[in-house]
């Protein structure tokens, strides 16, 4: 019971920081090996519960990667992720030139900024 308790508290702190700390919580998932199965199956929930970014945000994460707005750089682009993971994003997407159809990869907006940081946390 106390395993468990801790697990959610652990699984909270990953979910409320995002990024990283998802990425270090999918890790604990899998060492089964090493940790209390409470933890197991309580971390294991960041595999398929993970964050997706509104449109607005992705929209401004692709303006400023690609100093371009997303009309102007697709002919169409669809709005919601096909995949979502805990640092991007997939959308599919039409180039504006040759009509081909893309997986554009998104990073979730502040990742860059609070990266560096979280990963001098967790070392």
């Amino acid at each position: 019971k106390l395993h468990r308790k801790a697990a959610h508290r652990l699984l909270n702190l990953c979910r409320e920081n995002g990024g990283v700390y998802i990425k270090v919580g999918q890790h604990l998932a899998n060492l089964d090996y090493l940790i209390p199965q409470e933890y197991i199956e309580v971390m294991s929930t960041l595999f398929d519960d993970t964050p997706q970014s509104s449109y607005e945000n992705v929209c401004r994460v692709i303006e400023e990667d690609l100093n371009g707005r997303v009309e102007d750089l697709f002919d169409r682009f669809d709005p919601k992720p096909i995949a979502s993971a805990s640092l991007a994003q997939v959308h599919v997407a039409f180039d504006k030139k040759t009509g081909r159809k893309l997986a554009v990869k998104v990073q979730h907006r502040g990742l860059r900024e609070t990266s560096a940081g979280d990963i001098f946390t967790v070392t």
